[in-house]
C-alpha cells in the first residue's frame, strides 16, 4: 500500500511539473511572439515602433532572423571594437521563379542600440517625407552584394545571403535597392528599416560596371526612378 501511495504521488508530481513547464514554455512563447509577427503578408509590431506592414501579394514570407552589430569601423571608440554595439532582427520576404532564382526581396530590419551605451541614430528627418504616421528617410543603392558579404561575413547582408542559401534560393551578386529608415523610438536609439531590392541584371539587363559606366545619366535616372516607384507600391502601412 505504501509503494502504491508513493507511486501515486510521483505520478502527480509528474503530471503538475509537466504541466508548469508548459506553461512556462508557453509564456515564453507568448512573449516572442506578441512582439512582432507576420500574419498573411502582413508584418505586426507591437512595439519599437508599434506598426502593421502590408507586403505586396508577389512576395512570401519566408522567415526572420536576429543579429548583433559589431563595432568594427572608426565611429566607435577604440575600447568598443570587436563588441556588440547594436542589434535587431529582419523578416525576409522572396519573390522568386519556378526554380528559386530571386527576382527580388523585400526585408522589414528593427535594429536597436544595447541599453549599456548612449549611442543614437542622429539622422536628420528635415526633408523626409512621410509614411504613414512616421517620416522616413530615402534612398537608392546599386551594389555587389557577393563582395560586401565577403568583405564582412557578419553583417546583416551577408547574413541574409547565407540565409537564403539556407532556404534553398539561388541569389544573384548584384543588387539595387530602394530603402526607407525611420525612427522608432523617441530617444533615438531604435530604427526601422524597410528595404526593397531587386537583381540587377535580372531586371534591367545591365551590370553593375555597365550601369555605373556605360549609359547615359538620364538612363540610370530612369531605372532608379522606376526602382522607387516599384519599391513604394510594394508595401502599404496599415497602422503606425
Amino acid at each position: 500500500m505504501k509503494t502504491k501511495i508513493v507511486f501515486t504521488s510521483l505520478l502527480i508530481l509528474i503530471f503538475f511539473g509537466c504541466q508548469e513547464q508548459k506553461k512556462q514554455n508557453k509564456k515564453v512563447s507568448d512573449e516572442i511572439t506578441e512582439s512582432r509577427f507576420v500574419k498573411g503578408n502582413t508584418l505586426v509590431s507591437n512595439e519599437l515602433p508599434e506598426i502593421e506592414i502590408e507586403i505586396a501579394e508577389d512576395f512570401g514570407y519566408l522567415g526572420q532572423f536576429d543579429f548583433e552589430i559589431i563595432a568594427n569601423s572608426e565611429e566607435y571608440p577604440e575600447d568598443l571594437q570587436g563588441k556588440p554595439v547594436a542589434a535587431g532582427e529582419r523578416f525576409v520576404f522572396v519573390s522568386a521563379d519556378s526554380i528559386r532564382n530571386i527576382n527580388k526581396l523585400f526585408i522589414l530590419q528593427f535594429e536597436g542600440f544595447l541599453p549599456e551605451n548612449d549611442f543614437k541614430f542622429n539622422y536628420n528627418f528635415d526633408n523626409a517625407e512621410f509614411i504613414g504616421k512616421n517620416k522616413y528617410r530615402h534612398n537608392t543603392w546599386f551594389y555587389d552584394s557577393r563582395k560586401l558579404a565577403e568583405e564582412n561575413p557578419n553583417n546583416e547582408g551577408a547574413r541574409t545571403r547565407a540565409f537564403l542559401k539556407e532556404n534553398g534560393y539561388r541569389v544573384a551578386d548584384q543588387y539595387m535597392m530602394s530603402r526607407y529608415v525611420g525612427l522608432a523610438s523617441e530617444d533615438r536609439k531604435h530604427e526601422i528599416i524597410l528595404y526593397y531590392i531587386e537583381m540587377l541584371e535580372k531586371t534591367t539587363g545591365y551590370t553593375l560596371e555597365e550601369y555605373e559606366n556605360s549609359i547615359s545619366e538620364q538612363k540610370a535616372d530612369s531605372i532608379r526612378g522606376a526602382l522607387i516607384e516599384r519599391s513604394r507600391n510594394s508595401f502599404k502601412i496599415l497602422k503606425g
